[in-house]
C-alpha cells in the first residue's frame, strides 16, 4: 500500500511512526512544503490577512519544516479526563474515552510517563498536572528518526495545493508543486496533516467542504493575577519540577457557560536573565545582551543555576510570580475563508476573521471571580491585575479548534472520507483547558489500530 502524507510536522511525523510500528512494510511518501530549517509562514511565503481582529494565530504560530510547531514550542503533553468538561458532546466522549486509553502509551514513546491525579481544589475547579517536553526532544521528526525509516521518501520544499475527489468522499489523487512546476500523485490512503489552517485551505480550495467558509474558535489569554509570597495554592505547589530535562507543570481547570478556562503559572518574567535563555531555547534568538545579561544579574543566575541543578525545581525571582487566565472564546462567528490575494506559490490565501465580543468578557470575569475565590480562601495573597479581558493574547497561544468538527462520534470522523483522515486540532469541537495537540494522537493510535485497513 502506498500512503500520501501531507505535512512533516507534529502530527505527520507521528502518524509515519504508528504506521509504520503497526505495518512495517507500508511504503509513505511524506510531503513537505518547507525543509530542515524550520520557518515561519512570511519566510515560507504563505499568506493570510487579519479582518477586523488581532488575532495573530496564523502569522506568529504556524510553522514550516521537519517538525513544523513541534521544533518550536517544546509544549505539554496533555490529555482529557472526565473531568474537561461539563457537558462533553458525543464525539468529545469518545476523544476522553481515547485519550485514558493510549495516553501512557503515547507518552512513553517520548521517554515520559504521567501519573499524576487530577485533584477536585475547589468549587468548580480541578488541577491538571502535565509533562512539558524536553527543548532537547521537542520535534517529533527527530524523535521519531522520520529522515532514517527506510519506507519513508520525503518531498521538501513540496507544497501540495489541490487535492482531487469526483463525489467528496474518495480522493483520488493530489496535485503539488515542486520546483515551480506542478506534478499529480495517486496513492491508496491519505492524511492530511498540513496545520489546522493550511488543512482548511487545501479542504476549501478543493471543495471538499459544503461552505465557502471554515468556523474555528481558539484560547483568549490575559495576565491576571501577580502572587506574592510563594507557590504554595492550598495543598497544590504551583512551581515546575524537573524531570530529566523536562518540566512538570501545574494549572486549575474550570468551566463557566460551557466555556473552558485555565489559570496557568509564568515565572521570572522581570527576569532579564531568564528571559534571554527562553529566546535562545524557543526561538534560537542569540544576542550579546544575553551574556550580559548573566553579569548584571549574577546573584540571580546563580540561584537560578542552583534551583534548577541542586534542587530540581523552577527558579522563582523574588518568590513572586504571576497566573494568565485563558478561556475558550466562546464566539461562533470567527472563520477563516479563501482570500483573494495570492502568496508567492501564486495560491490563493486565507483571510481570518476573528470576533471577541461581550459573551468573551462575561466569561472572563466569572473565570476571575472564581479563581479569586480560590486563592483567598487559601490565604494567597495576590494583586489582581486585569479585571477585562483584552483581545491581544500573549504569545504562544495558538490552539484552533472547532473549524471541521461536526462529528457525531469518533467512528464518524475515522470515515468521513473512503480513504482520507484530516488530522489537527481544528478537529476538535472544544479545547477546553489544555494545548490540545496531544489529545489527537491517541486518535490517531485508534485509528491507525483499530480502523485503518490496509
Amino acid at each position: 500500500m502506498n500512503i500520501a502524507i501531507i505535512g512533516a510536522g507534529t502530527y505527520g511525523s507521528y502518524i509515519a511512526d504508528a504506521l509504520l510500528n503497526k505495518y512495517p512494510e507500508t511504503k509513505i511518501t511524506v510531503f513537505e512544503v518547507g525543509g530542515a530549517k524550520v520557518v515561519s509562514e512570511l519566510q515560507i511565503g504563505y499568506f493570510s490577512s487579519l479582518k477586523k481582529s488581532l488575532y495573530k494565530g496564523l502569522t506568529d504560530g504556524r510553522w514550516f519544516g521537519f517538525g513544523g510547531a513541534s521544533a518550536k514550542w517544546g509544549g505539554q503533553l496533555l490529555t482529557f479526563t472526565e473531568n474537561d468538561f461539563l457537558n462533553p458532546d458525543s464525539f468529545m466522549l469518545d476523544v476522553i474515552k481515547y485519550n485514558k486509553k493510549y495516553k501512557a502509551a503515547m507518552l512513553r514513546k517520548f521517554s515520559i510517563e504521567n501519573n499524576f491525579s487530577e485533584n477536585q481544589v475547589g468549587e468548580g475547579l480541578f488541577t491538571k498536572t502535565g509533562v512539558w517536553l524536553s527543548v532537547f526532544g521537542r520535534n517529533f521528526f527527530k524523535v521519531f528518526k522520520i529522515n532514517k525509516r527506510k519506507n519513508i521518501t520525503i518531498l521538501k520544499n513540496t507544497r501540495v495545493s489541490h487535492i482531487v475527489s469526483s463525489n467528496k468522499k474518495h480522493i483520488s489523487s493530489i496535485s503539488y508543486i515542486q520546483d515551480d512546476k506542478e506534478f499529480t500523485g495517486e496513492y491508496d490512503y491519505y492524511f492530511l496533516a498540513a496545520g489546522a489552517f493550511e488543512n482548511a485551505r487545501i479542504l476549501l480550495s478543493s471543495k471538499l467542504l459544503a461552505e465557502t467558509k471554515v468556523k474555528f474558535s481558539d484560547h483568549l489569554s490575559q495576565k491576571v493575577f501577580k502572587i506574592k509570597k510563594g507557590t504554595l495554592v492550598g495543598n497544590e505547589d504551583f512551581v515546575f519540577r524537573m524531570r530529566g530535562t523536562s518540566l512538570i507543570t501545574k494549572r486549575l481547570i474550570g468551566e463557566v457557560n460551557d466555556c473552558s478556562f485555565y489559570a496557568h503559572p509564568v515565572f521570572n518574567m522581570d527576569f532579564p536573565f531568564f528571559q534571554s535563555l527562553k529566546e535562545i531555547l524557543f526561538k534560537g534568538k542569540f544576542s550579546f545582551s544575553a551574556i550580559n545579561n548573566i553579569f548584571v544579574d549574577i546573584p540571580q543566575v546563580l540561584g537560578f543555576a542552583w534551583s534548577v541543578i541542586v534542587l530540581r525545581r523552577m527558579y522563582v525571582l523574588d518568590n513572586e510570580w504571576f497566573l494568565y487566565i485563558d478561556i475558550e472564546n466562546p464566539s461562533k462567528e470567527s472563520y477563516v475563508t479563501l482570500s483573494e490575494e495570492k502568496d508567492i506559490f501564486g495560491i490563493n490565501g486565507l483571510d481570518v476573521f476573528y470576533k471577541v465580543d461581550q459573551e468573551a468578557a462575561v466569561v472572563f470575569k466569572k473565570a476571575i471571580e472564581v479563581v479569586s475565590k480560590h486563592l483567598r480562601e487559601c490565604n494567597v495573597e495576590f494583586d489582581v491585575l486585569a479585571e477585562k479581558i483584552d483581545v491581544e493574547t500573549c504569545e504562544d497561544i495558538y490552539h484552533p479548534y472547532g473549524m471541521y468538527c461536526d462529528y457525531k462520534s469518533a467512528e464518524d470522523y475515522f470515515t468521513k472520507y473512503d480513504n482520507m483522515l484530516v488530522v489537527s486540532t481544528g478537529i476538535l469541537p472544544r479545547s477546553g483547558g489544555i494545548n490540545p495537540t496531544a489529545a489527537v494522537l491517541p486518535l490517531i493510535d485508534e485509528f491507525i489500530n483499530n480502523y485503518f485497513q490496509k
